[in-house]
């Protein structure tokens, strides 16, 4: 399809925006830092981040405070998109709402079941709610099931909540319902790709989206092993049913393994092999983000489609902002710099 007059300058655009990126040099700064505090004046007073801050006083933030700053940022930056966007492409583009969407509904879940649901509150991301397809504060509301199935009824979520109705004093089957709601997720983002693009564009969009799936199912896999010694019949049900690069063959040799060191070997027998064989399991989260972190860039770099750049910078920018929490909680925990790099994606760069 040929792409409406706005597409070079969106691309434009989220170049320019993936420019004030933090450098290498910032990382190291910041994982020196003492406290929340200081992490938020550095950002404040040394980054791009800085007028987002203006008028916080990082004396009183806390860490809470801070990622809910780091997400509105990406979520402002997100929403200069859409000046450029087609109505032939707005559906797409809408993907971050729908995700923004189910994190919400299932943070929510997880307070209900902790008996903490007056918290969320505390946390509600107000800079949201006039983009959601449903009443973001009514969530603040929620005191049970009953209240957070009659709230979403008009929604595309509903279908699914009411399949996991607890019975009294049961906690709500949040693993499952989350599991079903990525498998949503991804098959309405599929459908719009296959409605909205083709050719080339086409195909790296929905790339973007296998990889995430791909690595998402490899994590878990070699997770289950680790802690709870999982075998294939429980492993394939908390999987999501999407095949790209690792194949239905490679994915059950995986869960069949005998153990996590095993799973991971397989793993390595895949089409991620190459980045994974220079790792080992122990830190798999971190180099499943690590693989997306440099496909992303590659992308991003290359690309003069507007839809690869925007999937593409949205990953990039999602990592940093992991980045940023890892260096918080590191801080909080007391580990040393060294380690605390250990935990970050892409400060090589």
């Amino acid at each position: 399809m040929s792409y409406n007059k706005g597409s070079k300058a969106l691309t434009a655009k989220v170049h320019a925006m993936y420019g004030r990126k933090l450098t290498r040099q910032n990382y190291r700064e910041l994982v020196r830092k003492q406290s929340v505090n200081e992490v938020a004046a550095y950002l404040k007073q040394q980054t791009s981040y800085g007028p987002l801050l203006r008028e916080v006083n990082e004396n009183l933030i806390h860490r809470g405070q801070l990622e809910n700053i780091l997400k509105r940022d990406l979520f402002n930056q997100y929403m200069k998109v859409f000046h450029y966007v087609s109505s032939g492409e707005m559906e797409f583009y809408k993907f971050l709402i729908m995700r923004m969407e189910i994190d919400e509904i299932l943070f929510c879940i997880r307070l209900l079941n902790a008996n903490r649901e007056e918290e969320y509150l505390l946390s509600l991301p107000s800079f949201f709610a006039d983009h959601a397809s449903f009443d973001l504060y009514g969530l603040a509301k929620v005191k049970n099931f009953d209240d957070l199935l009659k709230l979403l009824k008009p929604t595309q979520y509903y279908d699914i909540l009411k399949k996991y109705d607890p019975s009294a004093g049961e906690k709500i089957d949040i693993i499952r319902i989350e599991i079903e709601f990525n498998k949503l997720y991804y098959s309405r983002i599929f459908e719009i790709i296959d409605r909205t693009f083709s050719g080339k564009v086409a195909e790296q969009v929905k790339n973007s989206f296998g990889m995430m799936i791909d690595l998402s199912n490899i994590t878990s896999i070699i997770r289950l092993k680790k802690y709870f010694d999982a075998k294939r019949d429980y492993i394939e049900k908390l999987l999501l049913p999407f095949y790209f690069k690792v194949k239905p063959k490679e994915l059950r040799a995986i869960m069949e393994a005998n153990d996590a060191n095993a799973a991971w070997l397989a793993a390595c027998q895949t089409y991620y092999g190459t980045a994974f064989k220079k790792y080992d399991f122990e830190y798999i989260e971190k180099y499943s983000h690590q693989i997306m972190y440099h496909y992303h860039k590659q992308l991003l770099t290359f690309t003069d489609s507007a839809p690869v750049a925007v999937v593409s910078f949205l990953q990039l920018e999602d990592i940093e902002i992991k980045n940023i929490i890892h260096i918080i909680e590191g801080i909080r925990y007391g580990l040393a710099p060294s380690e605390i790099e250990k935990l970050l994606v892409g400060v090589e760069d």
